[in-house]
């Protein structure tokens, strides 16, 4: 995810032409008087095809954003081809949000984000930023518990149309082992599941995911990945692609430029299924 980072400039979300060049077969020689008859039906049929393909091969296109974006002009948004988005709701609570602690807690501009999103006709879906601490397993659980609830208290509910809850599982972990780490997320995602009915999405990266002994269990239990992998043809997943399912999302650059929104922001796309495993109906 972006917070506070600077980017050397890089993607950009680019809409697909609509004006393709049109010109005769070389070597065939039109007949007098019927050059502009044909001309106008090939650049006809030229624009009635190449708009059609464009718009049915043109895949869904995502960002994820937080307070760390501050106040996005979403309608520009909107305008420049985005499809959905993923919104920080919370991050951390309390001690062991050791990344910009300043900006822990619940996300000042979420509510304000998932409204005008939804008003544009963007799909959004609500995230928190895991940090996860505790001495003990009972110190675990209570830490997962309490970022869970303060997640639910500002996300509040889910409407058709919206995709899934997300939980951002990456470093740093506060010094958790694998086993108190899969107890954090397990503890999160059930508390999450139980008040918001619908069964979370899991963020994360090869790399982070090591550190929960690189499991299965969230995979198996149905829980879709957004994996986040920068700069690569495709991603590298974890948990052995996730169980055999692969990435249900990829975040596939951390420096992209979205029109309505200042400085780099996160791109994502979706997987083969498209919005079937995070979307609401």
């Amino acid at each position: 995810m972006v917070e506070a980072r600077v980017f050397a400039q890089s993607d950009a979300i680019i809409r697909p032409s609509l004006w393709p060049r049109c010109r005769f077969t070389e070597g065939v020689k039109p007949r007098r008087g019927s050059t502009a008859v044909l001309a106008v039906l090939a650049l006809g049929a030229g624009l009635w095809a190449s708009t059609g393909a464009s718009v049915a091969a043109k895949p869904p296109s995502g960002i994820d954003v937080s307070r760390f974006q501050g106040k996005i002009k979403w309608n520009r948004v909107a305008r420049a081809g985005v499809d959905f988005a993923f919104v920080q709701a919370s991050r951390g609570s309390g001690f062991d949000c050791a990344t910009a602690p300043d900006r822990c807690g619940a996300d000042e501009f979420y509510l304000r984000n998932y409204a005008r999103a939804r008003h544009f006709g963007i799909r959004v879906g609500p995230y928190h930023r895991a940090f996860s601490g505790g001495e003990t397993i009972a110190d675990v659980t209570a830490d997962a518990l309490a970022e869970a609830d303060l997640f639910i208290f500002q996300v509040g509910e889910l409407q058709s149309g919206d995709l899934r809850p997300a939980l951002d599982v990456e470093t740093p972990f506060g010094g958790l082992n694998a086993t108190e780490l899969q107890t954090w997320i397990r503890t999160w995602l059930g508390r999450v599941e139980d008040a918001l009915g619908h069964k979370p999405i899991i963020y994360t990266n090869n790399s982070s995911w090591q550190a929960t002994g690189n499991t299965t269990e969230f995979a198996f239990a149905g829980d879709p990945l957004w994996v986040a992998h920068w700069g690569v043809i495709a991603p590298t997943v974890p948990a052995s692609f996730w169980a055999g399912n692969g990435w249900s999302a990829w975040q596939y650059s951390s420096s992209g430029h979205v029109r309505g929104i200042k400085g780099r922001v996160d791109l994502d796309r979706l997987g083969p299924a498209g919005f079937e495993p995070l979307g609401i109906p």
